[in-house]
């Protein structure tokens, strides 16, 4: 997985979002499929590719002060280290994004003293 999320950062760095990045991503899609049990990360590599095929950019924009090329780096890189407890935390969150659930929002609550 290493070597391919690293190709992915080089062709992102290199040339931006393209063909070849979209190639990786389905590369990393089945890697995996095939030696992890994260079905949610299988669906949401085939979303971020499909976005990029469909709208010739990565439109899922998490960090909302970032483009699409940041934003799937950053999408990457959580990715790269998926054990770790906040980033499986914001990875919910961009697969919330990518299906479209919207947050909830925690209601504030006045005390009527």
């Amino acid at each position: 997985m290493n070597k391919l999320i690293e190709a992915i950062k080089k062709s992102l760095a290199k040339d931006g979002i393209n063909e070849n990045v979209v190639a990786l991503l389905k590369e990393l899609r089945e890697w995996f499929k095939a030696n992890m049990n994260e079905p949610g990360y299988v669906k949401m590599v085939r979303l971020a590719y499909e976005d990029i095929e469909a709208n010739g950019d990565y439109t899922y924009l998490f960090l909302e002060d970032s483009d699409g090329k940041a934003n799937l780096e950053y999408f990457i890189d959580l990715l790269s280290d998926n054990q770790n407890k906040y980033n499986k935390e914001e990875l919910q969150e961009v697969r919330n994004l990518m299906e479209g659930i919207e947050p909830e929002v925690e209601e504030e609550t006045e005390d009527n003293a």
